[in-house]
């Protein structure tokens, strides 16, 4: 458990499950896989492997022992749903997830068809929010799987925003991140379009609501 994250959109991140392997254009600078080899050099056990997928049943329990309430970013250095996951494995993180309610947790993934296909054998506490990483055009996709899911609360990372995504619809959808890349060889940020739609939608959204 991390606390005290640096990334600006949680609080604290938390990793029963490391490794990942790369999918599509917005794995291609992965911090996390940069940051594995730099804890495998300084001699981090979990990442012996270097960033092998690899659960660590030491860490799945360790939101329960965090009595202060957080909001927690589930594997920042994986994706919980890699097909190298065992569906138990996925469970047995919803189990602890749904066990230690007074935090909120951030689930991301990039592999919304493995999620579109196991979501119904999950338990979606109102505190785990789910999401999707849309980088291009060519995973708008991504985001129609998303939503046939039954997480409470859905939400779209557009981060790293590489190539125009166009026109969204958002409905169904709670929350949006956008932003670019970090770190040596980043690649520009598109535009910053889909923040000003997510600002239009929710200003249309209040306007109805309140008429």
């Amino acid at each position: 458990m991390a606390h005290n994250s640096s990334i600006e959109w949680t609080e604290s991140t938390w990793n029963p499950v490391t490794g990942c392997s790369k999918i599509s254009p917005g794995c291609i600078n992965c911090y996390a896989e940069r940051m594995a080899k730099r804890l495998f050099a300084m001699g981090q056990p979990n990442y012996v492997n270097g960033f092998t997928v690899a659960l660590h049943e030491h860490s799945l329990e360790l939101p329960l022992k965090w009595k202060k309430p957080q909001t927690i970013f589930v594997n920042s250095m994986s994706d919980l749903f890699h097909e190298k996951v065992p569906e138990s494995v996925i469970k047995k993180v919803f189990d602890v997830m749904n066990s230690a309610p007074w935090h909120t947790y951030q689930v991301l993934t990039k592999r919304a068809e493995r999620l579109e296909s196991i979501h119904s054998k999950l338990a979606w506490g109102r505190n785990i929010w789910m999401g999707v990483s849309v980088e291009n055009k060519n995973y708008k996709e991504r985001i129609n799987l998303l939503r046939k899911t039954k997480a409470r609360v859905k939400f779209i990372s557009f981060e790293p925003l590489i190539g125009s995504v166009g026109k969204v619809k958002l409905n169904k959808i709670d929350w949006a991140i956008v932003g670019g890349e970090s770190g040596p060889h980043a690649r520009q940020i598109h535009s910053m379009s889909q923040r000003h739609q997510c600002a239009w939608e929710y200003t249309e959204d209040e306007k109805t609501r309140s008429a």
